[in-house]
């Protein structure tokens, strides 16, 4: 029998992931058209309407491999209903590799597998109350705008967004769904040592700041660069692609291009079209306790060093090993204006009574005040109530310093304070106003060092460069035809 022409089916693929078949006429007539993203608004129940505070929420996730593994094991308190990756691959294809996706679906049997996050949540729409974004960065803001624009409350991994235009779309939308929680993934936001920081800074236990220092050092370098500026010369390679890369949906709103291993899986991050570098990648862990205790805003002005080898195709391509990004923030009212330098793969002076025979951290940050300083170290791997990588020099200030009572909540996790708040009809305190502001302060770094050796100077009300107009041009970048972004 012949079928209706506007009939929408799913199939099951050999390895288990839902597929959907869209009829011609039903593309042809833009119901579904630019793929799927013009997606119908959902009515999903919404956990507001969840009155029992022990009913689970209805938690779908797009991306779940590496993070998205860990992000999944926070909330498997809840119910996972649907999962969605792109590379099946298994451990024999990718040895020594991190969480793999096919190895994680298999802890969720109960949760529908979705090659495509757009065929899921249109499959699943009224079945999902949440999502969680751990896709690359490039395909961040499409996946976190469609899935609020049909009603669910999104967690998104840091950074946002890939681009400035992103960034800026997903906080307009989160302001246009007030009800919707948002949360950003600065996972040590919730930390003992982050809520330390900030209360540490504001009760004046180092006195007046004017200085700060936010690094990555260089141990991370070779396990996620190896030899990347020779890579640039092998983006046009005709390489094999392995059946089970969904390379069309990996590659989403970035321009297309050949598959190559080299950029999946993790190593994506080095290339302009899909990543945001270390200081996308770390920045928005490592700036969180700045910004939060020193109220920072946008910059006035950013000024980048990068290594010499820095330069032509590889310039165009990718992102630099190593990397110097020099901030200047602004006067608050009566605080003082601050600089701000990133160390990307480097290492800042230790400073002035740092204990010899404590490890220097690997990542972090270092504030420079009048009576002392706070190091810390990398607080994405910080926990709630457990106090641990957060250092004040010297050691009499250490000893002397009465610690303040805490005027900060102390949320159970950084993924429970985000379902409380959708429950509840609030906003976390990483919702994606103040995790926007983190990671457009990282863009606009990522754009100074395009143009490593100019100053750029930044107008905060404007919201653009005064001196440069090609750096206002990096702020967007087209997305291919089918992926462009809701409106």
């Amino acid at each position: 029998m012949r079928r209706p022409a506007n009939e929408v089916r799913l199939r099951r693929t050999a390895s288990g992931m839902d597929e959907q078949r869209i009829s011609r006429r039903k593309v042809l007539t833009g119901a579904l058209a630019a793929g799927y993203v013009a997606l119908r608004p959902g009515k999903a129940m919404g956990l507001a309407a969840l009155r029992d505070p022990d009913e689970k929420a209805n938690v779908a996730f797009i991306g779940i491999g590496n993070y998205g593994a860990v992000n999944l094991a926070e909330l498997a308190s809840q119910n996972i209903v649907a999962v969605c990756d792109v590379d099946w691959r298994d451990r024999s294809q990718i040895p020594g590799r991190g969480a793999l996706p096919i190895e994680v679906a298999q802890k969720y049997p109960q949760a529908r597998k979705f090659d495509d996050w757009r065929v899921m949540l249109e499959t699943m729409d009224k079945k999902i109350d949440a999502v969680v974004v751990c896709t690359a960065d490039h395909c961040h803001a499409v996946a976190a705008i469609t899935a609020m624009k049909m009603g669910k409350h999104v967690y998104c991994e840091k950074p946002l967004a890939r681009t400035v235009h992103e960034v800026r779309a997903m906080m307009a939308a989160a302001q246009k769904h007030p009800k919707q929680a948002t949360q950003t993934g600065i996972v040590g936001h919730a930390s003992e040592d982050v809520r330390s920081i900030v209360e540490w800074v504001r009760d004046g236990a180092i006195g007046t700041v004017e200085r700060v220092e936010v690094f990555q050092t260089k141990w991370q370098a070779l396990a996620r660069y190896g030899s990347p500026y020779e890579e640039a010369a092998h983006v046009n390679d005709d390489v094999p692609m392995p059946p089970e890369v969904k390379w069309d949906l990996w590659v989403g709103p970035a321009p297309m291009r050949r598959y190559n291993p080299m950029y999946l899986p993790l190593r994506w991050r080095n290339w302009l079209d899909f990543g945001t570098g270390i200081l996308g990648d770390h920045g928005p862990h490592f700036l969180d306790p700045v910004v939060w205790a020193l109220d920072l805003g946008y910059p006035e002005s950013i000024e980048a060093e990068t290594d010499p080898e820095y330069t032509g195709r590889v310039a165009e391509q990718m992102f630099p090993i190593l990397s110097r990004v020099h901030y200047q923030f602004p006067k608050r009212g009566d605080r003082p204006a601050v600089a701000l330098t990133w160390y990307g793969y480097d290492t800042p002076p230790i400073p002035e009574g740092w204990n010899s025979s404590v490890p220097f951290p690997n990542g972090g940050g270092i504030l420079h005040g009048s009576k002392g300083k706070i190091v810390y170290g990398p607080v994405y791997s910080s926990k709630p109530l457990q106090p641990k990588q957060v250092w004040l020099l010297p050691d009499e200030l250490d000893r002397s310093y009465k610690r303040p009572e805490r005027t900060l909540p102390r949320p159970t996790s950084h993924w429970m304070e985000w379902v409380e708040s959708a429950r509840n009809g609030t906003q976390p305190s990483a919702n994606w106003r103040y995790g926007g502001l983190l990671t457009e302060i990282c863009l606009l770094g990522n754009i100074a060092i395009r143009f490593h050796g100019a100053r750029l100077d930044f107008n905060a009300a404007e919201k653009k460069f005064t001196n440069h107009e090609a750096a206002n041009e990096l702020f967007h970048q087209p997305s291919r035809k089918g992926w462009e972004l809701p409106a």
